[in-house]
């Protein structure tokens, strides 16, 4: 076998091991503490200085 050949078997196979390994591992928990909701601002329901725009039927 060629040096290419091997690394593309030896390339598959670790990915193949990995993923075989992978549903093992146990998830990772979040490191930060909950933080509490912020409050909700207010939104404006227009823009300021917005002008609405009428469109005519024609």
């Amino acid at each position: 076998m060629t040096l290419v050949t091997v690394l593309i078997l030896a390339a598959v196979l670790g990915c193949i091991a990995l993923l075989a390994l992978a549903p093992a591992a146990p998830a990772r928990r979040n490191p930060e503490p909950a933080r509490p909701a912020a409050p909700e601002v207010p939104r404006l329901k227009t823009v300021p200085g917005q002008r609405s725009i009428h469109h005519r039927a024609g």
